[in-house]
């Protein structure tokens, strides 16, 4: 896969505008709110970065384009995409579940399917986007398979991923039936922030008890098929706040 021009590209599930389809057709964009794009903004505009995302409608497929001074790389999702990735896996099965089972997760391989080849389709995105050595910011709880995945296509890049909502426990966690694949699915970042510390902590423990990893505070050392020594990841909190 070639590589782009972008030293720094945003991941998210949603691009930083939404679409408007008006009645003839035609295609417009306004900026959407959100704390994550008042953020990232400012970052953006000073380091020529592009922003990979979904659009917000589904079925509709569209060219990348600039939009207040940044690089926009819509992802289509079909309607199947959106109600088996985004309503269904991400919010019925993963909202639920990080959020101290707060209603009951569903699982379902259909759903679990979908949230797969979503990923990979933003992970491709990102892969042509950037840049060789390019940093690849990825974001939230829906992408969670995209670190490892851009890894396996652009090993030269560095990774970092933010989970913008709770990791629950271990005891938790371990209801998920792929939860040794979205762990691995992290693993593939260098860097993976949290809000809390306790949130870091679970994410830590999970690794520890589900993988088998060594892991001494907030590093994590991975190794290969043979055991030897691959790399460190950290793992630790981050908070959004204002000081």
């Amino acid at each position: 896969m070639g590589t782009g021009r972008y030293d720094l590209v945003v991941v998210a599930n949603r691009l930083p505008v939404d679409v408007i389809v008006a009645d003839d057709g035609s295609i417009d964009w306004q900026r959407s709110p959100g704390g994550l794009v008042t953020a990232l903004e400012w970052v953006m505009r000073n380091a020529d970065g592009a922003w990979i995302g979904w659009s917000g409608a589904p079925d509709l497929a569209t060219a990348p384009f600039e939009a207040d001074d940044m690089w926009l790389v819509p992802v289509a999702l079909s309607s199947e995409d959106v109600e088996a990735y985004y309503e269904g896996f991400s919010n019925g099965t993963l909202w639920p579940l990080y959020h101290d089972v707060i209603a009951r997760p569903e699982f379902h391989r259909p759903w679990w399917d979908a949230y797969r080849r979503v990923n990979l389709r933003f992970a491709e995105a990102a892969a042509e986007q950037a840049a060789p050595g390019a940093t690849v910011w990825v974001h939230d709880y829906q992408l969670q398979l995209v670190p490892a995945m851009l890894r396996e296509l652009r090993p030269d890049v560095r990774i970092g991923f933010f989970n913008h909502i709770p990791f629950p426990p271990l005891e938790i966690f371990a209801q998920l039936p792929w939860r040794r694949q979205v762990i691995q699915g992290l693993l593939g970042a260098d860097l993976i922030g949290f809000q809390r510390d306790s949130d870091a902590s679970n994410f830590v423990r999970a690794v520890r008890h589900l993988l088998g990893a060594t892991t001494r505070g907030s590093i994590i050392t991975l190794t290969d098929g043979r055991g030897r020594f691959s790399r460190h990841v950290r793992a630790a909190a981050f908070p959004i706040s204002i000081d």
